[in-house]
């Protein structure tokens, strides 16, 4: 095998999908001393390591997404290896810059599309994971507050029906209320009271 033959994998994935990542390039030839790595620092810069590598030299990827922790830092790395003569092989897209660009356009967009889609997924879930964790109400704002709980409650007891009670609910302050939504609550109340 030519030494010029690199490879590269992600820093933000699990350790378990790292050495998986590594026993890919590892069995396409790529000994672990020539493994780089994605500096998440930088998620749209190309990575610093990639100017040290010389013309001619084949950099190897599980993903395209090992290249960067971006669309745009893929699409810079990109340019960065193709002006210093740089060949990328992705193996799970098979992106392979040896060959003509313009044929790999498709196979690229189509690609970064998808590691898009994923990244917003993935910046969704973190976002409502911290959001739980600093005790957020996800979702909706609930319908019966506080006011309208104690006005139903005042009602019932007074002998009132559920769309009488339901109509005067409607009009208070606070989110806009279903009736299924009002007599959900009053099931419940209903059935703590018993």
């Amino acid at each position: 095998m030519p030494e010029n033959r690199y490879g590269v994998i992600s820093g933000v994935r699990s350790a378990e999908d790292r050495q998986f990542a590594i026993v890919r390039l590892e069995a396409e030839g790529i000994p672990a001393d020539q493994i780089f790595w994605t500096d998440p620092e930088e998620p749209n810069a190309p990575p610093v390591w990639l100017s040290t590598l010389s013309a001619n030299s084949e950099l190897l990827a599980p993903s395209l997404n090992d290249l960067n922790l971006s669309t745009q830092g893929i699409a810079a790395t990109l340019e960065v290896a193709r002006k210093l003569g740089i060949h990328i092989l992705c193996l799970d897209e098979a992106f392979n810059s040896r060959n003509d660009w313009q044929s790999q356009i498709g196979t690229l967009l189509t690609a970064l599309n998808r590691l898009d889609r994923k990244g917003f997924s993935d910046r969704t879930k973190i976002a409502l994971q911290e959001a739980k964790a600093r005790g957020q109400r996800l979702g909706r704002k609930p319908s019966m507050t506080g006011l309208r709980k104690a006005v139903a409650i005042q009602m019932i007891e007074a002998g009132y029906k559920g769309i009488k009670i339901w109509k005067t609910l409607a009009i208070l302050e606070g989110p806009p209320i279903s009736q299924s939504a009002y007599y959900l609550w009053q099931k419940t109340w209903l059935a703590e009271r018993e």
